[in-house]
Parts: structure tokens; C-alpha cells; sequence
């Protein structure tokens, strides 16, 4: 009877350490958290700004050290007015969305890190400084041409970022297909407009 109950006593204590080691993955694993979103608005355009906390597992670490360039996406989606977004897209081809592409990379000669956004590039002496970059867009342009900005109040969106396998190589695609070291991306996040935008 007593080995039966130190028996219980040893699985009890072995399902509450997994269900720990996996909230603790969960808080503090590798991945894209957002920490928030907002809006501030021009005379024809919206401007967004976000911060996200990037962190790469192993397998991404590795492929980065070993020439492999990540390409990285931050998607905008407007929620609201849905009525206006659907007249602009088939009067005028207006887009609902946006996307702004970056590009980590490692400079193995020079040992730093690059953040790429077109032609230009940003050098970091450590993956926290570029990841930490990499989080942050502000004065991201939207919605250019609409009359969105001057309803401020009716305004809503959300944007999210992510790992983008579909700019790399086909092959390189291919080999990482179904490997869940090879997604990385945040939940979508709601873009809450400053306070003193959405009074005027």
C-alpha cells in the first residue's frame, strides 16, 4: 500500500514539473510576443507603430551563423470601415493591406549582425541588438490616398510579424516544410489610435 502511494505520489510530482517546464516554455520561449500597436494619422495616410519581442530558437540561431539570410514581414490589415475598404478595393484597386519586408543576416567576416530593408542595412555587434531592432517599426505609412485619416474615429486595423520561408529558395522551402523550428510569427495585435488623435 505504501509503494502505491509513494508510486502516485512520484507521478503526481513528475505531471506537475512537465506542466511547469511547459508554462515556463510557454512565457518564455522562442517566438514573436507583441507588446503593442498604434496609430497616428496624416493628411492622406495612416502611420503605424509597433513593438514585438523576437526570439529565435536554435535551429534559426544555427541557420543564421551559417550564412542563412531570415526575411521577416510585418503585415497591416484594416479592420474598419469594412464598407469603405471593400468599395476603394474595387473602384480603384485600393488595398485593404500592407506589408514592410526586413532581412536578418550574419557578416561572418566583420562578426555582426545585419538588418536589411531594401538596399539599406543596419550593423549590430549581437543578435539581442538586431532582434531588438527587428521589433520595432515606427512611421510605417498606410493607406496612402484615402480619406480614412480624416475619420479617425471610425478607424481599426491589426499587424503582426513574421518569419516569410516564402522569400527564401524553393529547396530551402521545401526541406523546411512541416518543421515547426521554421515558423516563427506573433499573433495579430489591434492598433489602438493615440488618445489625442481619436478626440479631435
Amino acid at each position: 500500500m505504501a509503494s502505491t502511494t509513494r508510486f502516485s505520489a512520484n507521478v503526481l510530482n513528475a505531471v506537475f514539473a512537465l506542466l511547469l517546464w511547459l508554462a515556463a516554455s510557454v512565457a518564455f520561449g522562442d517566438g514573436i510576443r507583441a507588446q503593442s500597436a498604434g496609430a497616428s494619422y496624416a493628411s492622406n495616410r495612416v502611420e503605424l507603430s509597433a513593438r514585438f519581442v523576437v526570439t529565435l530558437n536554435p535551429t534559426l540561431e544555427n541557420a543564421l551563423a551559417n550564412g542563412v539570410s531570415l526575411p521577416f514581414v510585418y503585415e497591416f490589415q484594416l479592420t474598419r470601415p469594412r464598407g469603405y475598404a471593400m468599395y476603394r478595393q474595387v473602384a480603384d484597386w485600393f488595398s485593404p493591406t500592407a506589408e514592410l519586408g526586413y532581412r536578418l543576416s550574419y557578416h561572418a567576416i566583420s562578426r555582426q549582425y545585419r538588418l536589411h530593408l531594401g538596399s539599406f542595412y543596419r550593423s549590430f555587434a549581437s543578435l539581442d541588438d538586431a532582434l531588438a531592432a527587428l521589433g520595432v517599426v515606427r512611421g510605417w505609412s498606410v493607406l496612402a490616398g484615402s480619406s480614412i485619416a480624416e475619420d479617425k474615429a471610425d478607424f481599426a486595423g491589426k499587424v503582426r510579424l513574421r518569419l516569410d520561408l516564402s522569400q527564401m529558395p524553393k529547396p530551402f522551402q521545401l526541406s523546411t516544410l512541416g518543421q515547426n523550428d521554421w515558423k516563427l510569427e506573433s499573433a495579430w495585435v489591434d492598433i489602438v489610435p493615440s488618445r489625442d488623435e481619436a478626440r479631435e
